[in-house]
């Protein structure tokens, strides 16, 4: 068994994919569970959204039950763009685990985020002139990898070709996959692994053999409803009267936005017209208005747990085949509202877009992404999707 603690859900499912694309049996869990059977166990958390205290508590606890299973290898999945409590995860994950050796190969150069020296590139350009420079919770305010892991001196940057210390933690740099398959190649059983989805991708190639799997497109038709929980792309929604690819765009009330609480009653009005909106015509799509969030202050993790009150209201008004949801901390509260634990991966749709089903339950189905992915062409077709 190959296993993975990732710090949010669409992470998770999306090193799920490229473990289905292997042909691994593969399970995304929020939990451990001692008697699981299958070659890669991806661990989901949402320590991205928690305080340092509470996300290191939940990895060392986490790496613990897992070397129970003896896994041949556990790597931490890490965001591409080095968002969370990177360091602190690491050194709990090291302290659990016993090994002395940690190392970081920042980035994601199939999506164009790249360290190249000490400066962390995406789409060719420091990355603190990019939209990342805007995230509510961990804004990239500088380009330097020191200072957007937000480490101290103590943490260590090597280039190819350096001998790798033997404890601490380290930082790999890497602007092609050239140079992940080289930082893989210096791994070894007494050091903790750290990356993003490229990085996992090529570990796989290492340590397996891979079974060609075809890039399925969705099959059959179902009652679907979209949750775009992150902002990274809401600006960029191309709407034509109210619809974007010719579904409905339904905004949260800014009046739900500024709430103090989550409680239901104030989402009720919003979620019935919803509801309504895919009765009439199989798909909506739940977003918010930057205009709305502009000029206020917006707590991002009460503003997950409202659209996922708002996704668990609109289930209860209407049956839905799927949900679609763009952004981790957004999908982790969903599932957290619905009391999903167990999720098995069943179609790559697009690299980072999974969908799959949900153990226990043969109606609805979860397809997830990263809030900075684009959502392939196939999920903007007519209603294609189901559970099997």
């Amino acid at each position: 068994m190959i296993a993975v603690i990732a710090d949010d859900l669409t992470g998770a499912a999306e090193l799920a994919g490229i473990g289905l694309n292997h042909g691994l049996r593969t399970e995304v869990s929020t939990t451990v569970d001692e008697y699981c059977d299958v070659e890669l166990l991806v661990i989901a958390t949402d320590t991205r959204s928690l305080s340092t205290a509470g996300a290191k508590e939940i990895v060392y606890d986490l790496t613990v039950q897992l070397q129970q299973l003896k896994p041949r290898f556990i790597f931490k999945k890490i965001d591409s763009v080095l968002r969370g409590h990177i360091i602190e995860e690491l050194q709990s994950q090291l302290t659990a685990s016993g090994l002395k050796r940690a190392l970081i190969v920042p980035g994601n150069p199939h999506h164009s985020k790249k360290l190249i020296g000490d400066t962390f590139y995406y789409n060719e350009e420091p990355i603190h002139l990019s939209d990342f420079a805007n995230d509510p919770t961990f804004p990239a305010l500088s380009s330097n990898i020191i200072e957007l892991l937000r480490a101290d001196e103590k943490i260590q940057l090597i280039k190819k070709g350096e001998k790798l210390p033997s404890t601490g933690i380290i930082i790999g740099a890497a602007s092609d996959e050239d140079d992940l398959k080289y930082w893989i190649r210096k791994t070894d059983s007494e050091t903790l692994l750290a990356g993003s989805a490229n990085l996992f991708t090529c570990l796989l190639e290492h340590l397996t053999k891979q079974q060609t799997i075809e890039t399925l497109n969705p099959e059959a038709t179902g009652r679907r409803l979209f949750v775009f929980g992150s902002t990274f792309y809401q600006g960029k929604l191309n709407l034509n009267d109210g619809r974007h690819n010719d579904i409905p765009v339904h905004y949260v009330p800014a009046a739900t936005i500024c709430a103090e609480t989550s409680a239901d009653n104030v989402h009720g009005l919003f979620a019935s017209h919803v509801a309504s909106s895919i009765i009439a015509g199989n798909n909506a799509i739940i977003a918010i208005n930057p205009d709305f969030i502009k000029d206020i202050k917006v707590d991002p993790v009460l503003l997950s747990h409202k659209m996922a009150d708002i996704v668990k209201q609109v289930i209860d008004h209407t049956s839905l085949h799927e949900l679609l949801i763009e952004g981790g901390a957004t999908a982790w509260a969903i599932l957290e509202r619905l009391n999903i634990q167990k999720l098995y991966p069943s179609k790559l749709i697009a690299p980072g877009v999974i969908h799959m089903r949900i153990a226990g339950n043969n109606q609805l189905c979860l397809t997830l992404k990263p809030g900075s992915y684009p959502w392939p062409a196939p999920v903007w077709g007519t209603n294609n999707y189901t559970c099997i």
